[in-house]
């Protein structure tokens, strides 16, 4: 179950309860902000969204008001590039998890995480990752919670991880330094039982606030600003109601559908339109913008990113200092063997005006993932052409992207993007 939270290091022969977990993982990590990770090399048991098959470049479409893509070829991402930023380091997960910079190519080894077998999960938290064992003992039913698992948290470029607690399921709380655990009774039925969630902060210390019971069958996607955003633990991807919910309060505060992304301040959700204020959706009015919604949870603000013509959005996510939202948006059946086409757009939150990221013009299939992996405004992906792999990396602002080929290699790491 904590695979549904959290992104997954090294990858075993899915069990029936494993199974079962990774139709829930789908729901939950499309949102947690960091939940999208990078294999190298492939490995069984991957999401459904990581795609196996080589991806090949397209021609840069025409977008009305969107600035053009620097054109990339069938081999991978070409035109003008930039150096690495030298202080940008991604964590790599697998059973000794470490930094690897890509600018000089050298890793090191993270500290306070013991060698394990089974890999480890990555969750990207305020200031840093919260790190799971993937070590479980698997339960009888496929929905049934199973051994609890050590949790890590670590800060952003830090040398050593700092233990929390143990727990079942992980999530970004919107405290920095702290994740939301949740513990149910061993075999318990994760769909109805009630879980008990318990913030715990990076002092080394075990978990002190006290526990919520959690409403039965959902699980903490984030913590927020305005309380916890949960997730039923049954239901797929695309179907599910996300409750904005207070511990203290009877009722969820806010349903949300098509949710994208969310932050400690914030959530971009898909929609035909505008909302009224509370969560309903009036007929489209006249002059209606529709596309991605965004909602300042602290200020109540209402941003619309309107989508170019005949597109939709994917996935997102939204930056480390919440003031950029990156988005996965697709377009009609054009790409290599009939996949989507798609490229990578960034807004500001308090505009929405949508700018595309050079370069990223591309059949889906070749995008293996996208994230904020650090504090500054970078966001990384990698994709994965014909004949070699790539990681790139772009700041708001910059005109070109920053590349470097990947190769597999030995062992079974991940690269942890956001």
């Amino acid at each position: 179950m904590t695979d549904d939270i959290l992104s997954q290091g090294d990858d075993r022969g899915p069990s029936q309860w494993r199974r079962r977990l990774t139709v829930i993982a789908a729901l939950i990590a499309v949102v947690v902000g960091g939940a999208v990770y990078l294999s190298i090399p492939r490995h069984h048991g991957a999401p459904a969204a990581v795609r196996q098959t080589p991806g090949t470049a397209l021609p840069s479409p025409v977008i009305p008001s969107a600035p053009p893509a620097v054109p990339a070829g069938p081999n991978g991402i070409t035109g003008h590039t930039l150096a690495w930023d030298r202080s940008l380091r991604l964590p790599a997960a697998g059973s000794r998890p470490i930094w690897f910079s890509p600018a000089s190519g050298r890793s090191e080894p993270i500290a306070g995480l013991p060698a394990d077998p089974s890999g480890y999960q990555f969750t990207r938290v305020a200031g840093g990752w919260a790190v799971r064992s993937s070590a479980a003992a698997p339960a009888r039913c496929g929905s049934c919670a199973g051994a609890q698992a050590p949790v890590w948290f670590l800060a952003d470029g830090g040398r050593s991880a700092t233990q929390l607690g143990t727990a079942n399921l992980v999530a970004p709380a919107a405290t920095a330094g702290a994740a939301w655990l949740t513990s149910y009774r061993p075999g318990a039925n994760m769909i109805t039982a009630a879980g008990a969630a318990r913030e715990a902060g990076d002092t080394g210390a075990p978990e002190r606030s006290r526990p919520v019971r959690l409403p039965p069958g959902y699980a903490i996607v984030r913590g927020t600003d305005r309380g916890l955003l949960l997730a039923p633990v049954s239901q797929p991807p695309g179907t599910a109601a996300y409750l904005l919910w207070d511990p203290s309060a009877p009722q969820a505060s806010q349903v949300f559908h098509g949710v994208l992304a969310t932050s400690a301040a914030e959530i971009a959700w898909t929609s035909r339109c505008a909302p009224r204020p509370g969560g309903t959706t009036p007929p489209n009015p006249p002059g209606a913008r529709c596309g991605i919604q965004l909602l300042d949870l602290a200020t109540g603000r209402h941003t619309v990113v309107p989508l170019p013509a005949g597109s939709s959005a994917v996935s997102g996510a939204f930056s480390p200092d919440g003031g950029y939202l990156a988005l996965q948006v697709s377009f009609g059946s054009t790409g290599d063997g009939g996949e989507l086409a798609m490229q990578l757009e960034v807004a500001p939150v308090t505009t929405g005006r949508l700018a595309v990221v050079p370069g990223t013009w591309v059949s889906s299939d070749a995008l293996i993932g996208f994230g904020w992996p650090a504090r500054g405004d970078s966001l990384v992906a990698e994709f994965s052409f014909t004949t070699k792999m790539e990681l790139a990396s772009w700041r708001p602002g910059t005109n070109y992207p920053s590349v470097k080929v990947i190769r597999p290699g030995p062992g079974q790491a991940f690269y942890i993007l956001g």
